[in-house]
């Protein structure tokens, strides 16, 4: 099915029809307005050819697209920022990254397609579980316990193993790094410590395996509702409870409609940044490890910037009226994660070298 996917998409792009913004249906959600930066126009993000700029002196700078769906305020877009500068200057001007937030290049999953393609240089993975179902592992509840968990990951032989076979399995991209942007807590309009907490209530959830299970792991009604929404139907009742990073909730301003801000941690949300496969071997070996080091840094950047921004994120749902809880006893929550990871034979290997990292 997905093959289908990408084949029709490819027939529409070969006839001209360029990937604009539009909604997300992605893993990732788009993190609401953006808040000012320097950007593209939706015109030149039309645009499929390389068109060379000039920089200092003699030295052509070859101009990079970027596609997210995050806001200019988030993380994501911050290093990229970055990684355009760095990789500017190690390179002596011959390359810079020309972002597209907010989905206006086009969605998620679009701009996966056109990273494929070639029609985009570099856009965002999640799980690539579409591809690679062991690759939703790194989505399993409760498979990260910490940050410091997160990181012995990266850092480990898994990881590099795990990019090279999700590079296989999706086919005319090469990932360049792994990173989070927090871990995804609950809100509500009531205290939730116990699974009986939950009696009664809808979780508004991203409707895709492996977020999808959280009616396993919490024993509650779900409801899928796009993010544009979320908002309203927290107001009127529609879903009782959501869960989402603690960046979400303050750039949605969840804050506004939800009494309790519950620190499950129940999830690690985490992204990767991908490189059309034909540009990536392109490059001489030199640019390949500038490439490299400068998307690795990019994805410690976000790392950090995720941890250093957590407490104040934190400070501000509370500084808007919402009560922290912190105080939950998760563990009956993990028993039924372990259930559901259970369900799911092809995390086995991988979920299993995970979890010796703690």
């Amino acid at each position: 099915m997905k093959k289908l996917v990408v084949m029709g998409l490819a027939l529409t792009m070969a006839l001209g029809i360029t990937a604009c913004s539009g909604g997300n249906s992605s893993q990732t959600e788009s993190t609401g307005p953006s808040v000012g930066t320097e950007a593209a126009s939706s015109t030149e993000a039309g645009k499929s050819e390389e068109t060379p700029a000039q920089a200092d002196g003699d030295v052509e700078t070859k101009e990079l697209k970027v596609s997210h769906v995050f806001a200019e305020s988030h993380p994501v877009h911050q290093a990229f920022l970055q990684a355009s500068d760095e990789l500017y200057d190690k390179t002596g001007g011959r390359y810079k990254l020309v972002i597209y937030p907010n989905g206006t290049y086009g969605n998620y999953t679009d701009s996966i397609t056109a990273c494929q393609m070639g029609t985009l240089d570099i856009a965002c993975l999640d799980s690539a579980s579409d591809w690679l179902e062991a690759g939703g592992v790194l989505f399993a509840p409760y498979c990260f316990d910490s940050y410091e968990h997160w990181q012995s990951f990266k850092e480990s032989d898994l990881c590099t193993e795990m990019r090279g076979e999700i590079s296989k399995a999706v086919g005319g991209i090469n990932q360049l790094n792994m990173y989070n942007f927090g871990f995804r807590n609950l809100t509500a309009n009531k205290e939730i410590r116990t699974l009986e907490d939950f009696n009664g209530l809808t979780l508004r959830c991203v409707n895709f395996e492996p977020y999808s299970t959280l009616k396993d792991v919490f024993q509650v009604a779900i409801t899928s509702i796009p993010i544009e929404d979320v908002y309203m139907s927290l107001q009127t009742g529609v879903a009782d409870c959501e869960e989402n990073p603690v960046t979400q909730i303050v750039t949605m301003k969840f804050y506004e409609v939800q009494d309790y801000l519950i620190m499950t941690q129940h999830m690690l949300a985490c992204s990767s940044t991908i490189i059309n496969q034909g540009l990536w071997d392109g490059l001489p070996e030199d640019d390949k490890a500038i490439f490299s080091e400068v998307f690795t840094n990019m994805g410690n950047n976000v790392d950090k910037m995720t941890v250093e921004n957590e407490s104040a994120l934190i400070d501000e749902c509370v500084s808007n009226g919402m009560t922290l809880i912190e105080d939950i006893d998760t563990t009956p929550f993990k028993e039924n994660a372990q259930k559901v990871v259970e369900n799911y034979p092809a995390w086995k290997e991988w979920y299993n070298q995970i979890q010796a990292m703690k």
